[in-house]
């Protein structure tokens, strides 16, 4: 049987077959997930820094020690209480008190060492060796014989040197002044210098075989009163106050002591 030659058949047999030879969809490829990171936002307030706490100094302070002045063997400003090496002869604790301002306060008694040989209140210390000076700053308002507040260098009742504020109406003009008084084997002897002050320095120097007393209205402004032998052995430095007002006065002398200073003379 003849065919005939179908040109649209073909065309669609073409088109048919060429669909059927076209490659699938592609896959695509799978997308790599990074994770994800969330940054933090910057603060707006800074941590305020941490306060850097000073140490506490917990040490005790060392004090300050004023320089001991040159030659100085002992001092004693009678502050608040007496420095060690001072014992009380006859005490009685009644009639003597350091002030509050700073002075030994002695009330005196009328038994006086240079008459009966016992006086209340003597206050003594041991000297140092070789030569040396003793200084007192004294204020004593003495009205009547023989009041006195004396320094002594003391052995005993017959030989001591001493130097003291004190009355005695028949020596000098007035009564008031300075005495120097020192006894040498029972033998008496006096230096003697007439003063209204009642505030004085008193010192007594012991040089060799001398022993010499001076006095001053001013500090440092000394004067010599007199010089004697330096006899004494064993003797004690002493401080006292008494009246001896024998005729019934009743008028008790308070002697003051601002300080006293050993030292080389």
């Amino acid at each position: 049987m003849n065919k005939s030659f179908n040109p649209i058949l073909l065309l669609c047999l073409v088109i048919t077959l060429s669909a059927c030879s076209l490659p699938g969809p592609a896959s695509l490829p799978t997308a790599i997930v990074q994770p994800s990171v969330t940054s933090l936002p910057p603060t707006d307030t800074p941590f305020p820094p941490t306060d850097t706490l000073v140490p506490t100094d917990t040490s005790i302070p060392t004090p300050i020690l004023t320089e001991t002045p040159v030659g100085q063997i002992f001092r004693d400003d009678f502050t608040g209480a007496l420095q060690p090496g001072w014992t009380w002869k006859n005490e009685n604790s009644s009639r003597w008190t350091i002030t509050t301002d700073g002075w030994l306060q002695i009330t005196g008694e009328d038994p006086s060492l240079f008459g009966d040989g016992i006086q209340s209140n003597l206050l003594w210390r041991d000297p140092p060796t070789g030569e040396y000076q003793v200084t007192v700053h004294v204020n004593a308002a003495t009205t009547t014989n023989f009041q006195q507040a004396t320094l002594y260098l003391y052995q005993d009742g017959d030989n001591f040197v001493a130097i003291n504020r004190g009355f005695c109406s028949f020596c000098v003009a007035g009564g008031n002044g300075i005495y120097m008084e020192y006894k040498y084997a029972g033998a008496w002897g006096t230096f003697r210098q007439a003063t209204l002050s009642n505030d004085v320095y008193l010192r007594l120097v012991t040089r060799g075989d001398v022993i010499e007393g001076f006095y001053a209205l001013q500090p440092d402004q000394w004067k010599s009163m007199g010089k004697v032998g330096n006899y004494l052995k064993n003797f004690e430095i002493g401080l006292g106050v008494s009246n001896v007002d024998s005729n019934n006065i009743n008028s008790d002398l308070i002697g003051r002591f601002d300080y006293i200073e050993i030292a080389l003379p």
